[in-house]
Formats: structure tokens, C-alpha cells, sequence
């Protein structure tokens, strides 16, 4: 199967072109919450957009990103090779002069790409359901080491819970291996909580249109 080909018609929708655009907003909206104000302007900023899906969020995340700086590094990754390859023709056409890495590699081998305290940002959406408990903590270990001592995460992933939310939750895990062909892991809100306490951030949440998928802001606080 192809994730590319089957879901691509997803990513390309107007729709979800809006929604990415205004979840990019909210999240670091979001961040203000926790009295944390990111700094775009400031001459080595570098992000990450870890798990791309297409072309399209790729093009989306690059303008979002060089219409606060446009001399941002920017990292794209994902692990898909169809991803991969189409997203480099987009930089390759589209954005030749501007300073964008992109790598197909698992990103639980990331400090084999990134350096360590390298990176002010780091978006993703609806990643964090592809990892089991035991490599999502392996993740987020990684994504800390990776990030600025004033680096921030955005994310947006589905937060399972119980009745109806537990029974669509193994709907949808069973339609992602019946149509995309991957596995996906259900994870609790207390689950979350419990790794950001673990890895020293502080983080806030926020709503998205569907009820179980929680948008999450996330600040690196230094070690105690």
C-alpha cells in the first residue's frame, strides 16, 4: 500500500490546508500560556518539520516559517521514500536559495542527522500516534536533546479516551492499517502528561475541530 498515494488526497484538500495554516497559529498562540514567547527573528533559527506526509504541508511549513525569517534553516523529515522524493523536487523547484534539509531517516535516529541543541522548533501533526509507549518515550528523549535550552515543540495528535472515543479510536486504528497500511499506538491524556513531566517540559493544550485531537505546546525547561 501507499500511504503517499491513498492519503494525499487528504493533505492536498483546501480544508486541511486551512487547518494546518491555523494550527500552526494556535499552537504557538498556545505558547503564551506558559509565559514563553518564540524569538523567529533571531539570526540561527532552525526548525524542524518531523514527519512531512506531502509536498504540500512541506510548502505550507516552509512559507509559515520563511515569512517570519527567510534565512531559517529548515529540516524536513520524514520516512517515507514517495514523501521524500516529492518534497525534494518542491525545494528543489521552488525554493533552490533558501538554506532546507531534506532526509528520509527514522526520526528515532535524528541525532545521526541534527545537533544537538540546534533547533529552536519542532512541529509535527498526528505523529505521535505512529510510535508505541517504549519509542515515544525514545522520541521525546531524542527531541529534547535536539532542541535549544529555549526550544519549543507544536503537535497535534488524537488523546484516547473511554465509550464512544475508545470505540472510534479502534476504528481509526484499524482504517489506517486497512487503507495506509501503518500501525498506529493509542495514547491517554495522562500518558502525554506523564512524558512531558519525564523530559523536563512544560506544555499547554488547546482544542481542534475534532473532539479526541488535542493540540499541544510544548517548552523546554532546563534540568533541575
Amino acid at each position: 500500500m501507499s500511504y503517499y498515494r491513498n492519503f494525499k488526497v487528504v493533505l492536498s484538500s483546501e480544508i486541511f490546508k486551512r487547518y494546518l495554516l491555523w494550527a500552526y497559529g494556535k499552537g504557538i498562540e498556545d505558547l503564551a500560556k506558559l509565559n514563553f514567547r518564540p524569538n523567529f527573528n533571531q539570526i540561527d533559527f532552525s526548525c524542524l518539520l518531523c514527519g512531512v506526509g506531502n509536498e504540500g504541508t512541506a510548502d505550507l511549513f516552509i512559507k509559515f516559517v520563511t515569512e517570519r525569517n527567510p534565512r531559517a534553516k529548515i529540516w524536513i523529515v520524514d520516512l517515507g521514500q514517495e514523501q521524500i522524493a516529492a518534497v525534494n523536487t518542491l525545494v528543489k523547484e521552488k525554493y533552490p536559495d533558501l538554506d532546507i534539509v531534506v532526509k528520509r531517516i527514522n526520526a528515532l535516529d535524528l541525532q545521526t542527522l541534527i545537533p544537538n541543541e540546534s533547533l529552536d522548533w519542532i512541529e509535527t501533526d498526528g505523529f505521535l500516534e505512529y510510535f508505541d509507549s517504549p519509542d515515544l518515550e525514545k522520541l521525546f528523549s531524542i527531541w529534547r536533546l535536539l532542541l535549544k535550552p529555549s526550544g519549543f515543540i507544536t503537535t497535534r495528535d488524537f488523546s484516547t479516551g473511554n465509550g464512544i472515543a475508545a470505540v472510534s479510536d479502534a476504528f481509526r486504528v484499524w482504517l489506517a492499517k486497512r487503507w495506509l497500511g501503518v500501525s498506529l499506538f493509542r495514547h491517554t491524556k495522562d500518558e502525554y502528561a506523564r512524558l512531558f513531566k519525564q523530559f523536563n517540559f512544560k506544555s499547554a493544550e488547546g482544542l481542534t475541530p475534532l473532539p479526541t485531537y488535542k493540540r499541544f505546546s510544548i517548552v523546554k525547561q532546563n534540568a533541575d
